[in-house]
C-alpha cells in the first residue's frame, strides 16, 4: 500500500494502556493536510498589590491542542487502482466518527486516539470536529467533504514524551498566538532555544515582535540549530 507510511492515520483504542499494542480501529486519510496547528497555553493568576505593579503568578500549562484539516473524496479520483473504487463520503464520515467520537458501550466513552503523520505522533482525544460537504451528486449525496478536527494531547502519556523527541525539525509548524504569549517563549518551545526569535520574526514579517496579536498564526520554519 503506497500510503501505508505516508498518509495521516487516526487509530482508536478502547483502553489507554493498549496504545499502541492492541488491534485498533483505523481511519486513514486519502489526502494529507497541507499543515497542522498546535496550541500551547499557560495560565497565570494576576494580582494587583497596593501601589505596586501587577504580579502574574504561574498556575499551570494546559495540555497541547492541535488541529488538522483534510479532505475526503467519494468520486474515486484518488484511487490507485486501474478501475477507480469510490468509497461513499457518508461511509467515510461514519468510520471517522466511529474511530474518534462515538461513545463505546463497554467503556462509556469515545476511543483513546493515536494520531500519526510522518514523524508527528501523539496519543490524544478528539475535542471537536467540523465537517463541511462541498460536492454533491444529482441526488444530493455528498461526494466530497472537508474535516477540521481538533485534538487534545494526553499530557500524561509516556508515548508522547518519547514521540516528541522524534518530531521533525525539517517541517514548518504553525502555532496560534495566545493572550500571554511572547515570541521568545514560543521560539523556545519550538526550538528549545530563544536564539532564533529574530529569524522567526523576519519569516512572519513582524513589525513589532514584542506585541503579538492573540488569535493570529505564526509560522516556525526549519532552522539549523548547531
Amino acid at each position: 500500500m503506497p500510503g501505508l507510511l505516508t498518509n495521516l492515520k487516526i487509530l482508536g483504542f478502547k483502553d489507554v494502556n493498549g496504545i499502541p499494542f492492541d488491534v485498533p480501529l483505523l481511519f486513514e486519510c486519502m489526502f494529507n493536510p497541507d499543515s497542522y496547528k498546535t496550541e500551547h497555553k499557560a495560565t497565570y493568576c494576576s494580582q494587583q498589590p497596593v501601589a505596586a505593579p501587577p504580579q502574574h503568578n504561574f498556575q499551570n500549562v494546559s495540555a497541547m491542542r492541535f488541529s488538522l484539516e483534510f479532505v475526503i473524496d467519494g468520486t474515486g479520483v484518488s484511487s490507485d487502482l486501474e478501475i477507480p473504487v469510490a468509497i461513499p463520503v457518508p461511509v467515510q464520515v461514519l468510520l471517522f466518527n466511529t474511530v474518534t467520537i462515538d461513545v463505546k458501550g463497554e467503556t462509556h466513552r469515545p476511543n483513546y486516539l493515536f494520531v500519526q503523520w510522518g514523524t508527528f505522533i501523539r496519543a490524544c482525544f478528539l475535542e471537536s470536529s467540523n465537517i463541511t460537504y462541498t460536492l454533491f451528486d444529482s441526488f444530493g449525496i455528498p461526494l466530497r467533504a472537508k474535516i477540521n478536527a481538533t485534538f487534545i494531547e494526553d499530557a500524561g502519556s509516556k508515548l508522547n514524551q518519547i514521540a516528541s523527541m522524534f518530531s521533525s525539525p525539517d517541517l514548518t509548524h504553525s502555532k496560534l498566538v495566545q493572550e500571554s504569549d511572547l515570541l521568545p517563549l514560543m521560539v523556545f518551545r519550538e526550538y528549545k532555544t530563544q536564539d532564533h526569535y529574530l529569524q522567526v520574526a523576519r519569516a512572519n514579517k513582524l513589525k513589532n515582535f514584542r506585541k503579538l496579536v492573540p488569535g493570529t498564526t505564526l509560522n516556525f520554519p526549519p532552522i539549523s540549530i548547531s
